[in-house]
């Protein structure tokens, strides 16, 4: 298979675990996501997607990170994969503050994690144009100052 055949197939699985997500069925949009990742290990949305939902859904932390984290070598320049990835940094780094359930353990303190999602957030911040997710950057760069007590803007 070529490699344009082998992105829309693995769109597709994408957007079977987006179904199945939509549907509370965590586990099967995983399989979907890894499928997609399978037949096509160059998909940087695909990786996003599966680390935001190993770590919001599952709390598999650090299996999550490391899913994002690859998505942003894969598409180093996508904002939105920034974003998402910050965001999930964030959550963590909340998680290990206020510890209320149980989750896989990543090697990151709050403070190293807050500290990645900021940079995160600033790079995506650079590189869109969009102003509903420059909103969106905006509100998680004031609660990583919130949390951190660092400002993100210069006064």
């Amino acid at each position: 298979m070529d490699k344009t055949a082998n992105r829309s197939n693995a769109q597709k699985y994408l957007k079977s675990a987006m179904q199945y997500h939509a549907k509370s069925s965590i586990r099967s949009a995983i399989e979907m996501a890894h499928k997609a990742i399978d037949i096509d290990p160059s998909f940087a949305e695909a990786y996003a997607y599966l680390g935001n939902t190993l770590v919001t859904r599952t709390r598999q932390f650090d299996e999550g990170l490391q899913s994002l984290r690859h998505a942003i070598k894969l598409s180093p320049e996508d904002a939105t994969i920034l974003y998402t990835t910050g965001w999930c940094e964030e959550y963590i780094a909340n998680a290990l503050e206020k510890p209320r359930l149980k989750h896989q353990a990543v090697p990151e303190n709050s403070k190293e994690l807050y500290t990645v999602a900021r940079l995160h957030f600033l790079k995506a911040l650079e590189l869109t144009s969009d102003p509903q997710l420059i909103g969106d950057i905006e509100d998680m760069l004031d609660v990583v100052a919130a949390a951190t007590g660092q400002p993100w803007q210069k006064e």
